[in-house]
């Protein structure tokens, strides 16, 4: 990277920093900011998202600064935390996301189940859709449906990777549908 005077200035901020300089670290901030906003945006593509990509690396800029051996290596570092906040950032909205899809397909069971109990079927139960499966399995609905732990808080409880949590719960949702189905052409074929 060559040394300009952008360059000089930060490394002499750095080093202000370390001694305990909180307005040496605006000034750096201030300097930073635009640049590090622009990258993240370009990462994450999301305004709010970059601002708060931005923010939580200059927490952990504030927080480390006194670890930086080489001033002049303050732009590689602060580039490396903002990478590792944006992957963060994106992790989290996936995370978001995938459990809210989760809740729709849970919802979705659950109004089929009320439907079932509007049409005259008083005695059907959610239960009922959940007999067929394994106790381990129902353990893991229970926990993350009922209850309203995530996969990893699970994970930890009963120490199962967060992974095998995963698969095992799209298999119950596989077989909490076939019980659904099941259900369903028994009560028609009750009809006829």
């Amino acid at each position: 990277m060559k040394r300009n005077s952008e360059h000089i200035l930060t490394e002499w901020l750095v080093v202000n920093c370390q001694l305990g300089d909180a307005e040496a670290l605006q000034q750096l901030m201030k300097i930073w900011y635009p640049k590090l906003l622009r990258y993240a945006y370009r990462q994450l593509g999301d305004q709010q998202k970059a601002q708060d990509a931005v923010q939580n690396t200059f927490e952990v800029v504030a927080k480390t600064i006194r670890k930086i051996k080489d001033p002049g290596s303050f732009a590689k570092w602060v580039y490396q935390i903002l990478q590792h906040k944006g992957v963060d950032i994106i992790r989290q909205k996936q995370r978001q996301d995938r459990l809210s899809n989760e809740y729709v397909q849970f919802q979705d069971l659950h109004t089929a189940e009320q439907a079932c109990v509007n049409d005259g079927s008083e005695d059907f139960e959610f239960e009922q859709l959940l007999s067929d499966l394994q106790p381990q399995l129902y353990q893991l609905v229970h926990l993350h449906y009922l209850e309203g732990f995530t996969m990893l808080e699970i994970s930890e409880m009963l120490a199962i990777p967060a992974g095998t949590i995963k698969s095992r719960l799209h298999q119950a949702r596989k077989l909490i549908q076939s019980n659904l189905q099941n259900s369903k052409s028994s009560q028609s074929g009750d009809i006829k």
